[in-house]
């Protein structure tokens, strides 16, 4: 039996050491408070705590201006009606005067958010955004649509200058439809395929921060850019949508023939809270399919919940890639 174990062992251990494939990027590893060149401040109350925070709705865009290379982190937080239990609000941000796609996120009520001054004032959960931030001096501006009655209050944060390597590895979801193989310069990735009606499912331990890379599939049909949106829900709730527009990769290809065309990776992320949590991934897009592949911190491999870890996980089934 030990001689067995120690064999099984050792199989994984080298499985894990051949299919080892880590990446890297950059991130700042302070925050600071950045206060917006325009906008409407409030003061919340968070676990007892008071915040500052600034009021986005469609008579009150916000701007502020920030110095890279960083990143800027933006809590956002959505009003909601009195008895509202859920909501999805959306706003738009321009970087440099450049529109981005529409950002939207979907919530539920927080029984810790309080706003003093309106007693009665309902407050959704906090959702984060990121944007980085490039060499020198740039503006974001953030915006509601002009027919919108959407009322966000926005903690926007910038990450100090000096700079934090972190190092990824590839992350195996729990389930998926079906694996896809590309390959990009000359070097092979797996990939997972999702559509309107088929899912990914990752579990993971927090605290973390998930990256995501998606590719839209094109058919020969598709011309110039095409527009799609990834979807993140937790317990049938969508949590976060992103919107993109893809055009066709001139690196990335199929590593066996197929009637599709890849589409340039776009990356998105998702903030997981401390403890365990399981995330459905998909398309709300009808007639497309979308490929994803996902990296998560090695350092928080150790996250544990109870008596169940990462590590654990990865030794029943997520693979180091």
């Amino acid at each position: 039996m030990i001689k067995n174990t120690h064999k099984l062992l050792t199989v994984v251990c080298l499985f894990l050491w051949f299919t080892l494939a880590n990446g890297t990027d950059v991130f700042a590893g302070e925050w600071k408070l950045i206060k917006p060149v325009s906008g409407k401040k409030d003061v919340l109350e968070i676990s007892g705590k008071k915040r500052s925070y600034w009021r986005l709705d469609k008579d009150n865009p916000l701007v502020v201006k920030a110095i890279g290379p960083g990143e800027l982190k933006v809590y956002t937080r959505m009003e909601l009606e009195q008895k509202q239990k859920e909501g999805v609000y959306s706003f738009i941000t321009y970087i440099d005067g450049e529109r981005q796609p529409l950002t939207a996120r979907a919530t539920e009520y927080s029984k810790s958010a309080k706003n003093p001054k309106q007693k009665n004032q309902r407050l959704g959960e906090s959702r984060t955004i990121f944007y980085d931030i490039p060499q020198c001096e740039h503006e974001y501006r953030f915006e509601v649509s002009e027919d919108s009655k959407d009322v966000i209050y926005a903690r926007l944060l910038v990450s100090n200058q000096h700079e934090v390597e972190v190092s990824y590895i590839a992350y195996l979801p729990r389930s998926f439809p079906k694996e896809v193989r590309i390959t990009v310069k000359e070097r092979e990735y797996i990939y997972y395929r999702s559509n309107i009606n088929e899912y990914i499912e990752l579990e993971v331990i927090g605290p973390t921060r998930i990256k995501c890379v998606s590719r839209l599939e094109f058919d020969h049909s598709m011309r110039g850019k095409k527009p799609y949106r990834v979807q993140v829900s937790q317990n049938s709730h969508v949590i976060l949508t992103d919107f993109f527009n893809a055009e066709i990769s001139g690196t990335a290809s199929y590593s066996e023939k197929s009637d599709k065309v890849l589409g340039k990776g776009e990356i998105f992320h998702i903030d997981v809270p401390e403890g365990k949590h399981r995330y459905r991934i998909s398309t709300p897009d009808p007639d497309i399919s979308v490929i994803f592949r996902f990296y998560l911190p090695e350092k928080d491999l150790g996250n544990e919940d109870k008596n169940r870890s990462t590590v654990h996980a990865l030794l029943e089934g997520f693979v180091i890639d």
